[in-house]
């Protein structure tokens, strides 16, 4: 798996994980955060492996919908590439802090 796409999926984590079930959001966020592997993910859960797998791949489905329906990311992306090329265009000192803080809080 990508680098990309693993920061896609924390940020979708980040966004949505609120929406997905308790378990879901904790096997989430043990496997993406934490970097916990599938065996130590059920072993804590006390689970099996194949139960931990399933998980990431229905929430990743669901997060992967929410997007869709919701479109933040995208929609983030959209103001970053035009905050950008505004800051290209600024003279002015403040301004420019000012949309560079208002990129770095959207990424």
């Amino acid at each position: 798996m990508s680098i990309e796409n693993n920061l896609k999926i924390i940020k979708l984590i980040d966004i949505y994980g609120d929406l997905l079930t308790t378990k879901q959001l904790k096997i989430m966020k043990d496997y993406y955060f934490e970097n916990l592997s599938l065996v130590e993910i059920a072993e804590n859960l006390q689970i099996s492996r194949q139960a931990v797998r399933d998980s990431i791949s229905k929430s990743l489905k669901i997060l992967d919908n929410y997007e869709n329906v919701v479109g933040k990311i995208k929609s983030n992306e959209n103001i970053i590439t035009s905050l950008k090329n505004l800051l290209k265009l600024s003279n002015d000192e403040k301004l420019t802090r000012e949309i560079e803080f208002l990129i770095k809080n959207l990424n």
